[in-house]
């Protein structure tokens, strides 16, 4: 058995359709594959894993055309995968285009004037009903073919150079058609069904969860590859930081979540081994909400208007009273940089030129001044959120706090409140969060990852936070699809220069890694497109291994 020890926060989804954010992550990355998969600790070396071989390409970067594995068998040990199921799982993520979802990723390059459509809609008796606003499956008929048993070919409306790279990511997952229609298929029974419940080829099958308590993963005895050596894996939520390290040094669990703030209490400890050092891409951010929902906040904690955050002014201020140096240098143990945008570092298309926000109180004060109602002078209250047992995000909420009531003391009111990770999301989902603290772990290794969900007024978080720029929208779409590498990096500068410009988010950190386990812990490695651990790959001794 393994168990992994983590800060707590449950699944949005099990459904890779629809899924979003790196608890079910790292639980649809363990029980479902996807076409192709990273090789080892690279970020941008992918390798067949559902397909039997890398895909033909057309010289048009079009076509995709992929032979797959025969004989993979889905959990049961009866049903096999073949490229039915996979043209299903694609069609069901299209159909659904659930606008906070992953699915944007394949949809804007597969149907055509795909953000003209909106999420399908279901009828009193859980029926898909099809309006002029809904993709069809016509369309995804035109988008992807089963053209035999073990081939499938995908038909791009324009070219995207990162579509294998997507292919990756947890949304492309292929699901047992069979099994989903056995369970509601396209209706909103089968989605409901799918949220909560799993069978996939991947080397693992969930066998139960519960609720802020754990997940609990059994070794898939059909696995195509072999039985996973570790037959046993508990996801074990320990809110308490201190719980959790204790529990780590007395040998309880085999690995476990410590906040980089905690590193010395690890550092030195016989037994323990850490994995630090290595780039991630991983970036922490404050998200401003242009259109805040005010339902369901106290008026007493936050009496700003909705479009408190529509003022630039107001902005930048937020910009630049936040203490980078000090959350790098402390929060984060030094084990970080600060971004100057999106892009992170290492990645293409970034740019060392681009500048980035400084704290300087005098400079934020200024802003509060200079906006269109005199902040400083009027004052205001304002309610921050992070998730429990986050202590790097708390840590940044209140230093937040300190920036902005030091600018007007006593006449600015920051409070700062913790919510369990499921309501945190349903917050974030809902726009009720006038600032968020969080951090993005990318889909794929390319900047398109970040400027889609950040910066497109479909993406996830601009439509969380109400951005919408008719103008950048489509310069983030033709960077996308342009195949000259030389000209899609200038872009992407280009780019990094405008949202500068913005002021929407406060990148508050890029990450280096940080991993603590035993000692005893066979086969770990790092790679900074995985959600937290891939279980087939570890060993332990098996004199430890016992269930």
């Amino acid at each position: 058995m393994f168990r992994y020890g983590t800060i707590g926060g449950n699944h949005e989804s099990l459904d890779p359709a629809v899924d979003y954010e790196t608890v079910g992550g790292e639980i649809l990355q363990n029980v479902y594959e996807t076409l192709v998969f990273y090789n080892g600790a690279s970020s941008s070396d992918l390798k067949p894993m559902l397909a039997a071989e890398m895909p033909w390409i057309s010289e048009d970067g079009l076509t995709y055309n992929f032979t797959l594995r025969q004989g993979v068998m889905f959990s049961d040990n009866k049903t096999e995968m073949t490229a039915e199921d996979v043209k299903y799982s694609f069609d069901r993520g299209l159909l659904l285009n659930d606008p906070h979802g992953p699915f944007w990723m394949y949809g804007a390059y597969l149907i055509p004037d795909y953000y003209d459509y909106g999420m399908a809609s279901f009828d009193s008796a859980g029926n898909m009903v099809m309006t002029e606003e809904s993709i069809t499956q016509e369309m995804c008929d035109a988008a992807i073919w089963a053209k035999g048993k073990y081939e499938v070919q995908f038909n791009l409306t324009t070219p995207y150079a990162p579509f294998l790279s997507a292919l990756a990511f947890n949304a492309g997952s292929i699901v047992s058609k069979a099994y989903v229609e056995e369970h509601g298929g396209l209706t909103k029974a089968g989605y409901d069904h799918m949220a909560s419940n799993t069978f996939g080829t991947g080397p693992y099958v969930l066998e139960e969860y519960k609720v802020d308590s754990y997940y609990k993963l059994v070794a898939n005895e059909a696995y195509w590859r072999g039985v996973a050596n570790i037959k046993t894996v508990m996801i074990e939520m320990i809110p308490d930081t201190n719980s959790r390290i204790m529990a780590l040094k007395n040998g309880e669990l085999d690995a476990a979540y410590v906040p980089r703030d905690q590193i010395g209490s690890v550092e030195n400890v016989e037994g323990l081994m850490i994995n630090k050092g290595n780039p991630t891409f991983n970036i922490d951010f404050l998200g401003l909400n242009l259109k805040i929902n005010k339902t369901g906040l106290d008026p007493s904690l936050t009496n700003v208007p909705s479009d408190f955050f529509d003022d630039r002014n107001v902005r930048l201020a937020f910009m630049h009273a936040f203490n980078y140096g000090l959350y790098i240098n402390e929060t984060m143990q030094g084990m970080a940089i600060q971004p100057n945008g999106a892009i992170p570092k290492g990645m293409f298309g970034y740019s060392d030129d681009v500048p980035k926000y400084n704290y300087d109180l005098a400079k934020a004060k200024e802003y509060l001044e200079t906006a269109e109602t005199n902040w400083v002078e009027q004052g205001f209250k304002l309610e921050v959120f992070f998730n429990n047992g986050n202590t790097a995000r708390e840590t940044a909420c209140m230093q937040i706090k300190a920036g902005l009531e030091a600018l007007a003391p006593g006449k600015i009111t920051v409070t700062v409140t913790g919510l369990e990770w499921s309501k945190y999301l349903d917050y974030r989902k809902d726009g009720q969060m006038p600032a968020m603290f969080l951090g993005w772990a990318p889909d794929f290794a390319d900047p398109d990852n970040y400027l889609q969900p950040f910066y497109h007024s479909a993406g996830t978080y601009a439509s969380m936070i109400g951005y919408s720029n008719a103008t950048l929208d489509a310069a983030i779409e033709a960077a996308a699809v342009e195949l000259d590498p030389e000209v899609r990096a200038q872009m992407y500068e280009d780019l990094m220069y405008d949202m500068y410009e913005e002021a929407l988010f406060a990148w508050t950190a890029q990450a280096t890694n940080f991993f603590v386990g035993q000692d005893y812990i066979q086969g770990y490695y790092f790679n900074p497109m995985f959600s937290n651990l891939y279980y087939y790959d570890l060993d332990k001794p098996d004199t430890l291994d016992e269930e």
